[in-house]
């Protein structure tokens, strides 16, 4: 269990992971100013969070950077984007920041993924800037998995979150990892990678102490993942109740955000290997049960839209400052203190 002043996890917000069973940030996706995190202290000071679920329920997460010391001085890597239907006018507003990441002789791609139907409406402006940056555009067949059992028509965010399966057979890398388009880089997240190229698939919690936050993701390619999430797809059925393939909602201790998309799907496929579903799916695949070493970094508020940070947001009614504000309602703490 771990205990945050909310003060703190403001300063998360803005991008500073907990790497540490004793929370001591260190800061993997983006250094913010002192003073954002000082102005986005006056905002909640004095309120306390309390997360038993942070890290699939364990006491002590993972270190990464103590991880990535153990690996290759050097890799191929690749950052992941998506998008599902129309892509935005602020289309890849962030991506200067992941183009000059520079680790040595370290390589890093940058690749888009989007389904063929949906890259049709890409515009010339947005293919310029793709461009620019060079980024791959990686078109694929599916949004949702062919033949998936649990198939709500509407009010589902399925297809914006089953897309990103596709990185799990990205072939060529030592390590890729998968990032919301709204995510802000402006420091080092070499560790990440260097990590996942061992062989750990890493995640985050939530910021509504949902389990896993589909915002962020961190594996070794295989694609015999990706076909062991085709079999969980397939067999494994969704209840409110019982989670995937009735695997439960541990450590949580009911259904949370998300729990029937992407957030739900991948805890319940990686992080329940335990389970008969997960199993079965594995099994079928070709692997191990157990093989995977699925672990998490601790941060309180997940990977939440970096670009939001607490000090750009002093004022909460506006627009973009909905996240902060959300989170703030969520647990029941004040706009202002």
């Amino acid at each position: 269990a771990a205990y945050i002043a909310a003060s703190g996890a403001l300063l998360n917000a803005s991008g500073a992971f907990c790497i540490s069973g004793d929370h001591n940030c260190t800061n993997l996706l983006q250094t913010g100013a002192k003073s954002n995190a000082a102005r986005g202290a006056e905002v909640a000071r004095g309120f306390e969070i309390y997360c038993e679920t942070c890290c699939n329920g364990v006491d002590d997460c993972l270190d990464v950077e103590a991880c990535a010391g153990g690996g290759l001085p050097t890799g191929k890597y690749a950052f992941v984007f998506s998008y599902t239907g129309k892509p935005p006018e602020k289309f890849l507003p962030f991506i200067q920041g992941a183009a000059n990441q520079t680790d040595g002789s370290s390589t890093f791609d940058l690749i888009l993924i989007m389904t063929h139907e949906d890259a049709k409406q890409l515009d010339a402006q947005q293919k310029q800037r793709m461009e620019q940056y060079n980024v791959q555009l990686k078109e694929v067949d599916w949004a949702v998995p062919p033949n998936m059992k649990f198939h709500p028509k509407e009010n589902w965010c399925g297809n914006q979150d089953f897309v990103r399966l596709h990185v799990f057979a990205l072939e060529g890398y030592d390590a890729v990892a998968y990032y919301d388009t709204d995510i802000e880089f402006q420091g080092d997240v070499t560790p990440v990678f260097r990590c996942a190229a061992r062989g750990h698939f890493l995640t985050t919690s939530g910021g509504a102490q949902e389990a896993l936050n589909i915002g962020f993701f961190a594996t070794k390619p295989n694609p015999q993942l990706l076909q062991a999430a085709l079999a969980f797809a397939r067999e494994a059925n969704f209840s409110k109740e019982t989670g995937w393939g009735g695997s439960g909602w541990d450590p949580n201790p009911d259904y949370y955000v998300g729990g029937e998309c992407g957030q739900g799907f991948f805890h319940h496929l990686i992080y329940k290997q335990g389970q008969q579903a997960s199993q079965m799916a594995f099994k079928e695949a070709g692997l191990v049960p157990g093989s995977l070493v699925a672990q998490q970094i601790d941060d309180v508020f997940g990977i939440t839209r970096l670009k939001m940070i607490a000090g750009d947001c002093l004022d909460l009614t506006v627009p973009r400052c909905e996240h902060i504000t959300s989170l703030l309602d969520h647990w029941d703490i004040p706009a202002s203190a």
